[in-house]
């Protein structure tokens, strides 16, 4: 879609994000059940932002994790990854440091192709998976399971937002084949199908709807954070 320069100046952030969903919604997964691959993907609910400090991007990436389901009840996890450019307000060097996984190259390689070139050890069905233990920060996780209880302590993880809707374009749908996959890790058990793609917008009606970690570690050590809020009342879309 393509706007002229008098529209964009006349058009809000929410009437340009209308418009897109309204044009794309024939090639946009909604109740899950549409015939794969999917080119858009949207929904409503919890979406937990964390740093991708490795590949191109280094300390400006950041990757979305959303789950869903279809309507027959099959688990769909979303892993979208985008720029901390294009973030309302998280920066650089808000995460924790954490390990770096190896399949960050070929992560990067899809990402970079839309989805077009896969030249790495695993085939699509398993860089899907990585992309997924990318987006969970599984190998913390599963080294500490307490991160799931205090997640502002969890390496590289940086907010989340609640009920929160988004719209992403696919570069890789993928439906795991339950008898080569039997994932039982923290965060992973229950998973069927993974979409990995970029995320176009995250936005929430509600001012209280992100939060972010950083303000959390700032807190007095053994006590619950207390959020404070994060966007301002007039802000209904967030660009990433």
């Amino acid at each position: 879609m393509e706007l002229a320069g008098s529209e964009v100046r006349e058009r809000s952030r929410r009437q340009v994000a209308d418009r897109l969903a309204a044009a794309t919604r024939r090639q946009t997964a909604v109740t899950y059940q549409e015939p794969q691959p999917v080119l858009f993907a949207t929904g409503v609910g919890a979406v937990a932002f964390s740093a991708f400090t490795d590949g191109p991007a280094r300390d400006k990436g950041v990757v979305l994790h959303t789950r869903t389901r279809s309507t027959d009840g099959r688990r769909v996890d979303l892993c979208l990854f985008g720029s901390l450019d294009n973030t309302l307000d998280f920066r650089p060097g808000e995460a924790l440091e954490g390990s770096s996984s190896s399949a960050w190259y070929a992560v990067a390689e899809l990402l970079e192709s839309r989805g077009r070139r896969n030249t790495s050890q695993w085939d699509d069905h398993g860089l899907a998976v990585e992309a997924l233990k990318i987006a969970l920060n599984d190998r913390e996780r599963a080294e500490n399971p307490d991160h799931d209880d205090a997640p502002w302590t969890r390496p590289l993880a940086l907010g989340r937002a609640v009920d929160a809707e988004w719209f992403a374009v696919i570069y890789s749908d993928i439906t795991l084949d339950p008898a080569r996959w039997h994932l039982d890790r923290t965060g992973l058990a229950g998973t069927r199908r993974i979409i990995v793609g970029a995320p176009v917008w995250v936005r929430s009606a509600s001012p209280d709807a992100l939060v972010r970690y950083a303000e959390g570690r700032r807190s007095a050590p053994g006590r619950r954070p207390r959020w404070r809020r994060f966007l301002s009342s007039g802000q209904d879309l967030e660009g990433l």
